[in-house]
């Protein structure tokens, strides 16, 4: 089954925020650091008679709070700059992937390269509501939109199910 996988800007955006923030999960650092600097900034701020407390309490608090919202306003605003450079407006074939029930059965090609991949070398396959991710490596993916694969979609989950075991997250529910 060959699948040219057109991506565009939501699925590039879509897929990043998905890694970075809930398979990494890099959103628990700023988290962490908000959480212990406004519980201290509450601590400062139950202590009032102390002098200076109610300073440092605010302080805390900005700076609890402040980091934090740069962390994720750059972020997204990084993210919005990698999807211009992308130039997916309108959507464009990055690749096509051939995928055969056998044991080297995933073909990977664009116009620069072709790499064949073995199911054990896949790492972890995720099924989200638009795309299906296969991830090659923890760093290395391909994105496979449903819109792609209308009519073979079942077979392709299917073979890949068989073929991969127990590397399937579906997050589609």
């Amino acid at each position: 089954m060959k699948i040219s996988c057109n991506i565009s800007e939501k699925i590039f955006r879509d897929f990043t925020i998905f890694n970075i923030l809930k398979r990494l999960k890099y959103w628990k650092s700023p988290v962490i650091f908000a959480s212990i600097l406004t519980l201290s900034a509450i601590i400062c701020f139950v202590m009032k008679t102390v002098d200076g407390a109610v300073l440092l309490g605010s302080v805390l608090l900005i700076v609890g709070l402040g980091v934090p919202a740069v962390y994720f306003i750059s972020f997204f605003l990084s993210l919005n700059k990698q999807v211009k450079m992308q130039n997916l407006n309108p959507p464009r074939c990055a690749y096509t992937i051939d995928i055969l029930d056998k044991d080297d059965g995933i073909f990977v090609s664009n116009e620069k390269e072709q790499v064949t991949y073995r199911y054990k070398q896949v790492y972890h396959i995720y099924l989200t509501k638009e795309c299906l991710y296969l991830f090659m490596t923890p760093q290395r993916a391909f994105l496979l939109p449903y819109n792609d694969m209308k009519d073979y979609m079942d077979n392709v989950i299917f073979i890949l199910e068989k073929r991969t075991k127990n590397k399937i997250t579906d997050l589609r529910k």
